[in-house]
């Protein structure tokens, strides 16, 4: 099933290695993000160029690295037809603390503009739901990321 997902989000492998699982992982998180930021049907540059902090954060990566990183997450949203296919590969290997953490990086984008779009807010509710992330959870994050913006 690996295989599988790892070849929807454009990553070619004969095996899964390790480096090859943590490329998948954070194209699959930068695909999520990116659905967030189209969410609301209109992409601000202020939500493109939060985008590109929190996952240069997140991931420590050269601009290089963030820029082939969001080239295959935009191809990979793109592409995508289900949510749960990205989700399950977070499912499969983040921990509960790191799906957390994509949800508040979502809610981090949502707030870059300064308005949270009812789309961008329905998309976060489904990621949480597939990434079984509590309603709890889910409204603190949304709290964390409004009290930062």
């Amino acid at each position: 099933m690996k295989k599988f997902l790892l070849s929807i989000l454009q990553i070619d492998i004969v095996e899964v290695s390790e480096i090859d699982l943590d490329h998948a992982l954070r194209v699959a998180t930068a695909t999520l993000l990116v659905e967030v930021v189209r969410a609301d049907f209109l992409v601000q540059e202020d939500e493109l160029l939060r985008l590109r902090s929190i996952l240069q954060l997140q991931f420590a990566l050269t601009v290089e690295e963030l820029d082939a990183l969001l080239e295959h997450a935009e191809e990979g949203a793109d592409k995508m037809v289900s949510l749960q296919h990205v989700t399950r590969l977070l499912n499969e290997n983040f921990d509960h603390a790191m799906k957390l953490r994509v949800v508040e990086m979502m809610w981090e984008l949502v707030y870059a503009d300064g308005d949270k779009n009812h789309y961008e807010e329905h998309l976060i509710r489904q990621v949480a739901d597939l990434l079984y992330i509590s309603h709890s959870e889910f409204i603190r994050a949304r709290h964390k990321a409004e009290a930062d913006d």
